[in-house]
């Protein structure tokens, strides 16, 4: 179950789960677990930060970097997307044509 927000003696209701499916050129890996987080914005800026780390190990092992972080709620909408070029500026100014 997600967790809960908690005010005072009452309880709100839970967390929403959004999923990280990271989508590369050809091919889309998914986030078969989910993260709970207060609000779409909060998973927002949380894919910003993990595509930044994605890239980060990638230079090292793998040439080909993720595009995007697709997020997803718990029925499997699409709600929001993070493309590597708003994660990391450097990026859309070598690729000025995306």
């Amino acid at each position: 179950m997600p967790d809960a927000v908690t005010t005072g003696a009452r309880e709100c209701k839970p967390l929403p789960t959004y999923y990280f499916h990271i989508q590369h050129a050809d091919y889309v890996v998914p986030d078969p677990d989910g993260e709970t987080f207060p609000d779409l914005d909060a998973a927002r800026e949380e894919a910003g930060e993990a595509l930044r780390e994605l890239v980060a190990r990638s230079r090292s092992n793998q040439p080909e970097l993720p595009e995007a972080i697709e997020i997803r709620d718990a029925q499997g909408h699409l709600v929001a997307e993070v493309h590597i070029d708003a994660a990391i500026p450097q990026i859309a100014r070598r690729n000025p044509d995306r």
